[in-house]
Parts: structure tokens; C-alpha cells; sequence
């Protein structure tokens, strides 16, 4: 069957070319109102008629004349995780009422993945990437700026590349209020459980637990203990049964999927917290409630994080405004589980 072009709409509407090219190219506004200057009547006959001959934008072409494509590519580690999940819903629904179009891909946790989802979305002539950055992507992530492509850090910060966005939470104050609430019930044999990542995320947040512990004279208490995603249900199982043994207070968990192994091998363990181990978790979870106490637990504000990196990589797009780092609060939600232990 023919591709219907533009031309076809035209004659079939009895209008011009460039009038045809305005109505199919136009936003939407709030009201409904397409946001070009045609009378609204013709413009939604032009419509009418464009939909009834099965009408549909050549979207690599009209990118190639434009030089934008109206998209942006968004590249968590993991878009199966509750946290990447959530956000990545943020910034497709911020994005859509600028006219984006957002393609997805993980990195997961591999730089050569990242390095391979990025050459895909560049070949889509893409205006611009929100990315999570990996361990060792300081090159790729180098790739995009050299190639004049508008780039804005997500959640994790990145040290020696130029010429990006920043949207961060402030992950030094979170691990050191996290450790504050535990401390103020009386612990003071507080350890982390953390994954030996080497991002900035998790890095601020087990340096704000040592100087809090430091501040509080229990640098002699400083205890972080080290996992990875491929191990992390056995590991858990053997730092708790240690844990158990040093006489460990309390645990700040500062990720959402260590909060949720950790309180499931409590669980499962039939352990329960405060009267076991105390605890502050991080993110919302659904396992929080299958202990009799509410769980304390640090939160991101997923909303501001999502909408305001949309606003910023669509300013840097626009040349609205140059790349800069934006750097939010974490929120503590108090629970009975950051009470100390009997």
C-alpha cells in the first residue's frame, strides 16, 4: 500500500502544503487547542481527513530536516527496580507534556551494556539522555557531550567529566541522618550493609554513616558490610548471624533492595525489629509491612527528581540554560523500628 504523505492530506483537504504542515507538526496545549496559526476549525478538519486516509509522520525524516527527533533517551541501571521503575514513570509523564518522546534501556551495571544502549539511541538522532552512571563510564558519557548531545546525571554524580547536568539527592545528609535516628534511641554498635558498587550514591551515604559515628566518638564501631547483587541473599544471611554474635545494635540499609533482603531474611530468620536489630531502611516498601512495628526509612522525592531532571535536560535542548547540578533533600519517615533493641 502507498505511504500517505503530506501532499495527499493537502489535496484531499483542499488546503495547502505548509498549512497541512502546521496542523501535523503542532502541540497540543492543556485546553486542547493545537498550537499553530491556523483557524482551529480547519485545523482539526485537517486532522479529520489526515486520520481517515491512515496518515503517519515520518518521523526519521522529519527528523533529518529538523535535526531533532523530539526524544530523549533515559538509561537506568535496572528499569526493573522499584526505585528506577518509579522515576523512569516520572520522567515519561514530565517529558510527554513537552512533546518527548522517551525511549528506555538498562545499563546493568556494565559500562560495555551502556556503551552499546548509547550507540543504539544515538542512531535515532536523539536530543538528549538522562543516564545513572556506571562504574568506569566516564568515556561514554564523554562520547555524548563530544557529540554536542544535552546530558543529565541522574541519582549518581560522576567526577572528572564536564559539560553535564546533575540531578542528585543529597546522599551525605541521607546516610547521616539515617545514623542520627539511630543513634538518638540509644544504639551505638550501628552497621551498614552496602554493595561494593563504587558509586557516588552509595559512597556519600556510607560517608555520612562514618562521620556521624565519628562525630558521636564510635569510630571504633565503624562497620560496613559488603555485598554484591549476584550474592546478596547468602551474604545477608551470614552478616546477620555475625551481626548476631558481635552483639550489633542496629543497621542502616541505605537502598531499597538491601532494605527488602534484609528485612525478608529477618523474616525468614524469624527475627523482628526493634527487639533484634533495630533499623532504617531506605525507599518505600511493600515488605515493611509484614513486621508488627512501622519501619523507619529514608525517602527520595521522586516527583521533584523526576520532573525537575526533565526540566533541565529540555532547557539544556532548548539552550535555555547551561548543564548545572541540582542537589535535593532526603526525607526521613520516623518508625518504631529505629527504637533500640531490648
Amino acid at each position: 500500500m502507498k505511504r500517505v504523505t503530506i501532499k495527499d492530506v493537502a489535496n484531499a483537504a483542499g488546503v495547502s502544503v505548509t498549512l497541512v504542515s502546521f496542523v501535523l507538526n503542532a502541540k497540543v496545549g492543556k485546553d486542547g487547542r493545537l498550537d499553530c496559526p491556523v483557524n482551529q476549525n480547519t485545523a482539526k478538519r485537517v486532522l479529520e481527513v489526515a486520520n481517515k486516509m491512515g496518515y503517519r509522520k515520518n518521523v526519521a525524516a522529519a527528523s533529518l530536516r529538523s535535526g531533532r527527533s523530539h526524544s530523549i533517551a533515559v538509561i537506568p541501571t535496572d528499569i526493573s527496580n522499584k526505585f528506577f521503575a518509579e522515576i523512569s514513570r516520572k520522567i515519561e509523564d514530565k517529558a510527554y507534556e513537552y512533546g518527548y518522546t522517551v525511549l528506555f534501556g538498562s545499563s546493568d551495571e556494565d559500562v560495555n551494556k551502556l556503551d552499546s544502549v548509547l550507540d543504539t539511541v544515538m542512531a535515532y538522532n536523539i536530543d538528549g539522555v538522562i543516564l545513572a552512571p556506571v562504574k568506569n563510564c566516564e568515556d561514554s558519557v564523554r562520547k555524548l557531550v563530544e557529540a554536542n548531545i544535552p546530558v543529565v546525571l541522574l541519582d549518581r554524580d560522576l567526577r572528572g567529566v564536564d559539560g553535564v547536568g546533575k540531578v542528585l539527592l543529597d546522599d551525605f545528609q541521607a546516610g547521616s541522618i539515617a545514623t542520627e535516628e539511630l543513634l538518638k534511641s540509644g544504639c551505638k554498635k550501628i552497621e551498614m550493609i552496602s554493595y561494593n558498587l563504587e558509586i557516588s550514591s552509595l559512597l556519600e551515604r556510607e560517608r555520612g554513616y562514618k562521620q556521624k559515628m565519628i562525630d558521636n566518638g564510635l569510630a571504633n564501631n565503624i562497620k560496613i558490610n559488603y555485598t554484591t547483587y549476584e550474592s546478596v541473599e547468602e551474604d545477608v544471611k551470614n552478616i546477620i548471624a555475625e551481626a548476631r554474635k558481635r552483639g550489633t545494635d542496629a543497621f542502616f540499609l541505605p537502598t531499597y533492595s538491601l532494605s527488602a533482603q534484609v528485612m525478608s531474611v529477618m523474616k525468614d530468620l524469624g527475627l523482628g525489629t526493634p527487639e533484634d536489630f533495630a533499623i532504617v531502611g531506605f525507599d518505600k516498601s511493600n515488605i515493611y509491612k509484614l513486621f508488627a512495628t512501622t519501619v523507619a526509612h529514608i525517602i527520595q522525592p521522586l516527583s521533584e527528581l523526576g520532573e525537575t531532571t526533565v526540566e533541565l535536560i529540555h532547557d539544556m535542548i532548548e539552550g535555555k540554560r547551561e548543564p548545572e547540578t541540582i542537589v535535593l533533600k532526603p526525607i526521613l519517615v520516623p518508625g518504631g523500628s529505629a527504637q533500640k533493641k531490648n
